[in-house]
């Protein structure tokens, strides 16, 4: 657990899609370590088919651009309380019609169909604080980028979706808020922190606090969120950048 801070989720079921890795392995484990009961998504077969230990966690293969199976999931589960909308990625080839298509498929789409298909066991949810629904958006929902030309967009869209299911949900017991992370070590960006230097000095000359950040930073904010601390926020995209989005 996060130094100094605990949170108690003994009883709670959650949902955290791309939970295999990065950003969201460090929500699913977070959540786990706070005693809820977690389940992941990923894309391989099976649970041991990754390289790091995912035994304490429910695992479900699931492709989040195929609407069918984003529609068919919640029939696996008996409840939820909490929904991480975290999997996504950039493209090969953002600049293609099909490369363009996808991103929007896998970073926004999936967001929504879930969600939507979800609400029926977040309705049911007894959580303290309501139920809640997460989504994980970057910094490039503020900024462009002639890397992501759909991946920004999308996230984009993460943080205007969330405003609506906030605004929408409540009356269902359901609050949604996101998070914006800054550059985040993850398998995606790593390769960036490691081989371009000159572009991460341009990244701290931004931010205030001059490091990057952990997957654990974001999935503080997450739990922070969903808990019943946060129970009067809805609607809202926390930033959480090192103070990149406020600097210049």
């Amino acid at each position: 657990m996060f130094s100094g801070i605990s949170y108690d989720y003994v009883g709670a079921q959650v949902l955290v899609t791309g939970g295999s890795n990065g950003i969201g392995l460090a929500c699913a484990r977070a959540y786990r370590e706070a005693g809820a009961e977690v389940v992941i998504t990923g894309r391989r077969p099976s649970a041991g088919d990754y390289e790091h230990d995912l035994s304490g966690f429910t695992y479900i293969e699931l492709d989040v651009s195929d609407r069918a199976a984003l529609l068919a999931l919640p029939e696996k589960l008996q409840r939820l309380d909490i929904l991480v909308n975290n999997a996504g990625g950039t493209q090969a080839d953002e600049w293609s019609h099909e490369g363009f298509d996808h991103s929007l498929d896998i970073n926004l789409s999936s967001a929504f169909h879930l969600s939507t298909a979800c609400r029926p066991l977040l309705e049911a949810s007894e959580f303290a604080g309501g139920a809640s629904i997460i989504g994980i958006a970057s910094m490039t929902s503020y900024f462009g980028s002639e890397w992501t030309p759909a991946y920004g967009p999308a996230k984009a869209g993460i943080v205007q979706m969330t405003k609506t299911f906030g605004h929408c949900w409540g009356k269902y017991g359901i609050r949604a808020n996101a998070v914006a992370a800054g550059l985040t070590r993850t398998n995606l960006v790593a390769p960036v922190i490691d081989h371009m230097p000159d572009m991460i000095e341009e990244t701290f000359a931004r931010q205030g606090i001059k490091r990057v950040g952990e997957a654990e930073d974001i999935a503080a904010a997450v739990l922070f969120l969903t808990s019943p601390a946060a129970s009067w926020i809805t609607g809202q995209t926390l930033p959480v950048d090192g103070g990149f989005t406020v600097g210049m």
